[in-house]
This record gives C-alpha cells, structure tokens and sequence, in this order.
C-alpha cells in the first residue's frame, strides 16, 4: 500500500509542479569564488537563476583561460507549498596576467524575456593570492581530479589487430574503437600513430553508426572511428604507437550525501527514483579527457630464403596479364603493352615483370595507374603499366618476359606465373611520319627523320643587300628594345607584391562565397537526409568561413582563437555567441546521444550567423 501510495504522490507532484507559485521574482546573478586573485591561480564564477531558464549563453572569458565549465546544477526546494528553484552554471578559471578586468554579463531566456546578470569585477595581482581563494582552488583542483578519474573508468579507445604474427609484406587491419559510457560531445585533438616500418592504406569509414556491446560483463556504447591496412616492410617486432584523443564528454556529478532524516516527506525524496534521474539531479559538468590506447606489438617473420631470382616483393594473392595493341606496324609507329596486376596484397608496391627488347627498339619509362579497395578483408585492386616502344628498323621481333613471382599466403610458398612472349611484325615505314599510341603525348616522342637533316646540294642563294643598319628601323628597335624591356620587368614586378599584399584581403573578400558554395552542399546533403554528409559540410562552411574572413591559418584555428580576433574586432558578445553555439549545436548533433537540434534548424542557424558576421566583420 505505502508503495502505491508514494506512487500516487509522485505523479501528482511531477504534474502539479508548473502550476506551483514561485516564490520570489526572477532574478539572474553572477558571483565569484574571489575578486582579487593571483597570477596562475584558479577562481570560480558561478551564474545563478532563482527560476527555469533556457538558451544560456556565458560571457566570452577573454582576459582568462577557462579550465572547466560550465558545470550546470539544478536545485529545487518546496516549502509551505511555494516552490524555489535555482539554476546555476560554474565555471573555473584561471588568471594569466596582472589587472583589473571585467567579466560581462551572462544571458538566459526566462519564458519570453531574455535576463542578464550583473557585470564582475577580477583585480589580479601578481603572485599572492588571497588564502580563501588558494583554498578554493585546492578544492576545485581536487575535485577536478576525481571527476577525470571517474570519467576515465566510464570511456576509453581500445585498438586491435586482427593477427599478431605476419609474413613480411602481409597486410593487417587495425582497429580503433571509442566505448563510454558518458554522453561524448565531440574530439578536440588527436594524434595518429606514425606506424613507423609499414605501408598503410585506410580503410573509410564514412556511414559508422554507434552500436551497443557488452565488454566484460558491461554495457557500453562503442564506435569504430578508425580501421587501416598496414603492411610490413621489414622482419622482427615491430610496435604500433598508441592512438592518442582528446574528448568533451558530459558527467554527471553526484550531490555530497547527507544525513537522512526521519521525517517520512525527507525520506520519499531520498528514493533512488530521484537521485538516479536526470530530472531531479541534473547537476552536469562537460570535461576535456585525454585518451590514449594501448601500444601494439607485432611479430614479423621473414619470407622463406628460397625465392627465385624474379621475386621483387609481392606478397598476397595475385594474378599477372600482358597485352599488346598490335602484332604488325611499320617501323617507327609506336606501339602500346599493358601489364595488368591484379588480386589481394601489397598492390600499392608491386612492380611490373621485366621485358627484354631488341635492341634497335626504342622504349620509355612505363606509366603507372593504380586503383585499390580497402576494406576489414584487406586491400583489393589492380595496378597497370603501360609501356610506349618503337621499332626503328622492319623485321620479325620476340619480345621476352620474364614470369611474376609473388609469395602465395594461403599456401605458403612462392608462386610463378609464367608469361609468353610476344613477338611483333615490322613493316617497312616511310621513314617520316610516326603514328602515337593513346595517352602518350607526341611530345614524349623523337621522330626519326626529323632530327638529322640531309646536306643540301641545290645552288644557295646570298642576300647582297647593301643597306646600311645604322638609322634603319632595326637599329632603333634593338637601341629601345632594353628600355621597354627593363619598364616591363618593374611593372610585373610591382603588381606581383600589390598582389602577394591584398592575398589575405582576396581571401577575407572570397569567404561568404566560399561558404554559401558549402551550404548549397550541405541542403542537397539534408534534402537526400544524408545527416553525416550535412554535418560535414557544415562543419567545414562554418569553419571555413571562419577562418579566411579573420585570415587565420589552420594550424592555429580554434574556438578560442575566434573568440579573441572577433573580440579585438568589436564584435558583439551576443554574436560571438551565438556563432559558438552553432558549432556546439553541429557537434552536439553528431556524437550526442541525447536530443539534439533538428538538422533543418542547424542549417538555418548555419545561413544566419554567416551572413551576420558577413555584414559586421571588415
């Protein structure tokens, strides 16, 4: 009965809840942990709302460097049947040079009204901050610590091969998997290994999806993020460095237990149901952690010694064809030969059987094309060459092959194809005109008869002109030929460093039309409901934007770095951010597993804040 009783209770609560009083007008303040603080130290600034509120936008932190935040907390209290509420973001921040500096105001939409909060004052000092403050410091760090450590237990990347032991030259997939247990709001930094003593090929991994598993008796969610071929070059135990990321995840920070009371009301709110339930106890912090997997051995055996003379490397299960265009041409034609490769293996480096031509053939340096499928079975594809010769002399021609040998994995041992010779009819040419295969250019070409003329035997004619040059219209184009010459060279040359002057004007210019050519990409994306493909190209229509109007490099591109060039620039803070949280809304639509903005209301937003920076930014 008590049971169904409380159930009762909880349903009433949760739907009479709205239409309890407030107890007191709305109010939105802003408060810090110190107001005068040292260079280095740690404070916190806390933003506080007496009421629900929506759409928080923090203040722009420019003259601190933010080390955590915001940490939203929700706190509710019913006495005498009046409810209070307060809402509350806090952030740590840390004072990185002397001054007295101004935190502006922090906004939230309370209904249909828009409150700010009241303006701070921070004096830094240089070196001796106040002992409450240090204290508070301490105690942030600390509980930083513990968040990271428990944060750390709940996501982690872990990296697989799929053999641990390998012929030299066989091909293993790596994969790289993300599992927590958190909400993971987006990556920040990575660092790819180097895979030092191999060949890679990867795999893509567009379309992934986040999957449920079950990894030691724990549920997680996981997402392949990573997948590579690589392949040995040398024998021995190779290492694989360990693939290093940096994530914002969202965590839940659990209210400090107090002593339970014997009241029964105090003891209903004390249920499981309430501190479990992100409606009661939303108390979040969003927290950058570092991940790293761990590194992965692998032993590479050597291939037998026994290879033939004609191995070069190729290792897999592969197949070899030769064509040649024609059987029969005249002397000086160019004729074509096509060595096609094909199969599973190391296609990206194999090379092609040797020929041996007569020789009064003249050859060149074949012409590679190579197409590949990489995939968790390994790398797939063809490599053709495409060879150019020409036969100077008529006569009947055997063109030697040697065979293509390659190490067969699946039956261990060295295989040899063996491949036909080709022979080739010369007919008597003209001896001037030389027909060129396709894809060979005639410039590539030495047409035999051109280059050696024949000694002329008619009568030579002598010009006996006995005009003299001096005052003629030649002397006085060769006497202002290097005047003009040497004016012309000053011109190109000045409007060459006018030009290299305005590249970074043209490319702040150039930028919305860049831009809109990205979300013009981005609708077909959304109309064709290819979300993945959307966020992409917004992502790189809103960074991309970004970046060539404040003329920033991509090394350097960041949130925080945008945040002080369009500061210095007099932009306001309300379009700042509102800039920021089109960026959060597009991570937060791709690697949140809560709800997210609808992609039709992350493009308007996309059109909106580019053609609003578009109109202020000069």
């Amino acid at each position: 009965m008590w049971e169904k009783a409380r159930a009762v209770f909880l349903i009433c609560f949760i739907f009479l809840i709205p239409h309890l009083s407030i107890g007191q007008n709305e109010k939105f303040t802003a408060s810090t942990s110190a107001s005068s603080v040292g260079t280095g130290e740690q404070f916190q600034v806390t933003f506080s709302l007496n009421a629900s509120g929506r759409s928080f936008k923090a203040p722009t932190f420019s003259d601190f460097t933010v080390l955590m935040g915001p940490s939203q907390s929700n706190q509710m209290q019913i006495i005498n049947g009046a409810v209070s509420q307060t809402l509350s973001f806090t952030f740590v921040l840390q004072a990185t040079k002397e001054g007295s500096f101004k935190i502006g105001p922090a906004e939230i939409m309370v209904g249909a009204n828009k409150i700010e909060s009241n303006i701070l004052t921070i004096v830094v000092t240089k070196g001796q901050p106040q002992t409450q403050n240090k204290t508070q410091g301490n105690q942030s760090g600390q509980g930083s610590e513990k968040i990271m450590e428990g944060a750390g237990k709940n996501i982690f990347i872990r990296a697989t091969v799929d053999k641990n032991t390998v012929y030299q030259g066989e091909g293993i997939v790596v994969s790289y998997k993300l599992y927590f247990k958190v909400p993971v709001l987006g990556f920040t930094n990575s660092k790819v290994p180097s895979f030092t003593g191999f060949w890679n090929q990867e795999i893509d991994m567009s379309g992934q999806q986040e999957q449920n598993t079950v990894l030691d008796g724990v549920n997680y969610h996981v997402i392949e993020f990573k997948k590579i071929v690589l392949f040995p070059q040398r024998s021995g135990i190779i290492t694989i460095d360990p693939m290093e990321k940096e994530v914002v995840a969202r965590v839940t920070v659990k209210k400090q237990q107090q002593g339970q009371s014997n009241d029964p009301f105090s003891q209903f709110f004390n249920d499981p149901f309430f501190n479990n339930n992100p409606f009661f106890n939303n108390n979040v912090q969003d927290i950058k952690i570092a991940l790293k997997s761990e590194a992965l051995k692998i032993n590479v055996k050597e291939l037998p010694p026994n290879a033939p003379n004609e191995f070069n490397g190729a290792v897999g299960k592969l197949n070899c064809e030769i064509s040649i265009d024609k059987t029969t041409t005249k002397a000086n034609e160019a004729v074509n030969i096509k060595v096609k490769l094909s199969g599973k293996g190391n296609i990206k480096l194999l090379e092609s059987p040797r020929f041996l031509f007569p020789p009064d053939f003249e050859t060149y340096d074949p012409k590679e094309n190579t197409t590949l499928n990489a995939s968790a079975a390994g790398v797939t594809g063809t490599k053709t060459f495409e060879y150019l010769i020409i036969p100077r002399n008529p006569g009947d021609f055997k063109i030697t092959v040697n065979p293509f040998v390659y190490f067969d994995l699946d039956r261990k041992q060295y295989t040899k194809i063996d491949l036909k010779d080709l022979t080739l009819k010369v007919t008597k040419g003209d001896g001037n005109s030389i027909t060129i295969a396709s894809d060979v250019q005639r410039s590539d070409v030495k047409q035999l008869g051109k280059d050696i003329h024949f000694i002329k035997t008619n009568d030579i004619e002598f010009d006996n002109s006995n005009k003299p040059l001096f005052g003629s219209i030649k002397f006085y184009s060769f006497m202002l030929f290097p005047a003009l010459a040497f004016f012309l060279l000053l011109f190109v040359r000045k409007k060459n460093k006018k030009d290299a002057g305005n590249s970074d004007l043209l490319k702040s210019q150039r930028a919305n039309r860049a831009a809109m050519k990205r979300l013009s990409a981005a609708k077909k994306y959304l109309s064709t409901n290819e979300k993945d493909k959307f966020l992409d190209e917004m992502f790189r229509a809103l960074w991309g934007f970004i970046a060539d109007k404040l003329v920033i490099p991509v090394a350097d591109l960041s949130k925080e770095k945008v945040v002080e060039l369009l500061t210095e620039k007099n932009i306001s803070n309300e379009l700042i951010n509102e800039f920021s949280e089109t960026i959060d809304s597009c991570e937060f639509a791709r690697f949140a597993g809560g709800i997210a903005d609808s992609n039709d209301l992350i493009y308007q937003k996309g059109i909106t804040i580019i053609s609003k920076l578009e109109s202020v930014i000069r």
